[in-house]
């Protein structure tokens, strides 16, 4: 990888669980940086801190009959459920979710881009959007599309952005702490639609792990090193 142009660039890392994102987020990441880059690794999707005193009250309060692993369906079935029989509460929810996450996009993502600094995020807005937002509040492709926009209105869209595709059957195996296949095929038509609409490159996530790297490292080092 050669390192003729050192311009700043943002890479992202986006598919459903046991995809595989993490290990080539972190992967590329000591590329960069052992070819001299200033390169920060960020987990870019939301986490919960500010909404996390929410989520204990909303599970002990309207979904303790529920439990995520044993009965998906009927967990997620109920959470539908409560988002529309309880619009001002799901409101407030949803703007508290939002503040925590833009905080966090701020302090990751914004701060070390105007420093000047490269990053490379394992999960970013595509990621937040599909899993936090669209599939509890049953966002049409239209919907997701309008929400990612409104956030690249104010963070930076990537420089090369990966969708690493693996069978949902095959994802769900490759971790133990995915609630069940149902909630990742609610996810995967999602991303295809979103790797389709921003011009994600795809990576088939199921072939050998060696291979995958090489192909994104031929990928990033065409981008952000040769141009």
């Amino acid at each position: 990888m050669s390192t003729k142009n050192s311009r700043k660039f943002l890479i992202s890392f986006s598919g459903i669980d046991g995809s595989g994102k993490t290990t080539l987020a972190k992967h590329i990441t000591n590329i960069l940086r052992g070819h001299g880059f200033k390169c920060n690794y960020v987990y870019g999707r939301l986490e919960p801190l500010m909404l996390k005193l929410f989520i204990f009250l909303g599970r002990k309060v309207f979904l303790r009959k529920s439990d995520t692993f044993r009965d998906y369906m009927g967990y997620s079935n109920q959470k539908r459920n409560m988002v529309k029989k309880h619009p001002l509460l799901f409101k407030i929810y949803f703007l508290i979710m939002l503040l925590d996450y833009l905080i966090q996009l701020f302090l990751k993502i914004t701060i070390p881009w105007v420093m000047g600094n490269s990053i490379v995020c394992d999960r970013y807005i595509f990621d937040t959007v599909i899993n936090d937002f669209a599939v509890d509040m049953e966002y049409s492709n239209k919907d997701i599309k309008k929400e990612i926009d409104k956030f690249f209105r104010f963070f930076p869209k990537p420089t090369l952005s990966f969708f690493i595709d693996v069978p949902e059957n095959i994802a769900f195996k490759r971790k133990n702490d995915t609630p069940s296949l149902k909630y990742l095929e609610e996810r995967a038509s999602k991303y295809r639609f979103i790797a389709s609409e921003y011009n994600m490159i795809t990576v088939d996530g199921n072939k050998d792990l060696k291979k995958i790297k090489r192909f994104i490292e031929k990928k990033v080092s065409e981008e952000v090193c040769l141009k």
